[in-house]
């Protein structure tokens, strides 16, 4: 079981999180990350969000860019204390295969708190869905594992937030999944005073 005492609330995360985004993009609107050079635009401005509230929280930041490619760059970024990982995130930008391969590699990552953050606007619950298989089939959870899927919606300048706190170790199952739930408040606009 993971002690909570040091854990950072996830809808208190992503609150500060959406309401600070719009400080960290350039420009008026960069529309959602699609496979275009405004995937680097994405990355640049989440490192630099992540890094700002996970400072501000005494964390120390350990940053990966990965991708040889503007197509092919993704983000992770981890907050630790001492020798311990507290959060990792990790972009999933791109196709469905891309975010399936990304959020797979989270779920092995050892950290109390662990967030995807993608965009998808027209297959919302399809993606959703996907990311319950995955949970499904990954064998090795730690009972008190959270999990945030932060989904930009760009266009409308939201951000959609479901989570699921882990309740065993081991492998879930399918009931399980209805733990996977819209934080309060879901979706958040960006800018606001939440």
């Amino acid at each position: 079981m993971i002690p909570f005492t040091s854990l950072v609330s996830l809808p208190d995360l992503t609150r500060e999180i959406a309401r600070l985004l719009p400080e960290y993009l350039p420009g008026v609107s960069t529309g959602s990350a699609a496979l275009t050079e405004r995937r680097s635009c994405w990355i640049h401005a989440w490192r630099a969000l992540l890094t700002a509230v996970g400072r501000k929280r005494t964390m120390e930041i350990v940053l990966h860019e990965e991708g040889d490619s503007a197509l092919a760059r993704q983000l992770t970024l981890y907050w630790k204390r001492g020798d311990g990982i507290m959060a990792a995130f990790l972009s999933g930008w791109g196709d469905r295969q891309e975010l399936d391969r990304r959020f797979q590699r989270l779920e092995t990552i050892k950290a109390p708190q662990k967030a995807i953050i993608y965009s998808c606007a027209k297959w919302q619950d399809a993606v959703l869905e996907q990311l319950g298989a995955a949970l499904l089939r990954y064998p090795h959870h730690i009972e008190g594992e959270q999990y945030l899927a932060l989904n930009l919606l760009g266009s409308e300048q939201k951000m959609a937030a479901h989570s699921i706190v882990i309740p065993r170790n081991g492998n879930l199952n399918p009931g399980d999944l209805e733990r996977l739930l819209p934080l309060p408040g879901s979706p958040y606009p960006w800018g606001d005073p939440v």
